[in-house]
């Protein structure tokens, strides 16, 4: 994506990501704007284990991190935007609304969060899982997208394979569930 490049977030119906990022993808492709764009829905790897998975050998599925949000990616500014985005929304009965801080009506997402969620994500849209052991209170990352970010793990569970961590989104806490396998304790 050409600097400078800004995300937006869209708030949609439950269940209803991968079908609104296809649809805000051809929409804003159908207007032929001279813009890059790409609208797309954070995943986070899960433990799941059962039968199918088993004889995959996958124990691992794909889910949103961020249940009913839409990240949208382009060099588009905000005012081109607003006006692109409303007459697509207007045809969609699954996009709810399209986010913002507050009553400032900024509504890319802060610099500084979008980077944390490009570190995180390594730039893929996907939360891979992350490989750990316990030592004494501490938790200590060897593997995955966690590393070095043993201070925003709030809670380990071992039984479910998975780590809840907090991140700043439009100024809010959201706690998001991460694929962590703990190896050892010590």
């Amino acid at each position: 994506m050409k600097d400078p490049y800004w995300w937006y977030v869209l708030y949609v119906r439950s269940n209803t990501e991968h079908r609104v990022a296809k649809y805000v993808n051809l929409a804003f492709k159908n207007k032929g704007l001279s813009y890059e764009l790409e609208a797309f829905s954070l995943e986070s790897e899960q433990y799941f284990n059962n039968k199918k998975t088993k004889d995959l050998d996958k124990p691992y599925i794909m889910r949103p991190v961020f249940s009913n949000y839409i990240f949208i990616e382009t060099n588009m500014p905000e005012n081109e935007f607003k006006e692109a985005f409303f007459s697509i929304a207007y045809n969609s009965a699954d996009i709810i609304r399209l986010l913002a801080y507050g009553k400032s009506g900024i509504i890319a997402l802060r610099d500084e969060e979008r980077i944390r969620l490009e570190y995180l994500f390594h730039n893929k849209r996907c939360l891979e899982h992350s490989i750990g052991y316990i030592e004494g209170d501490r938790v200590i990352i060897t593997g995955g997208a966690l590393v070095g970010m043993e201070g925003s793990i709030k809670k380990i569970n071992r039984h479910h394979r998975s780590a809840q961590i907090e991140i700043s989104l439009f100024n809010e806490t959201q706690t998001i569930d991460a694929a962590l396998e703990i190896v050892s304790k010590k």
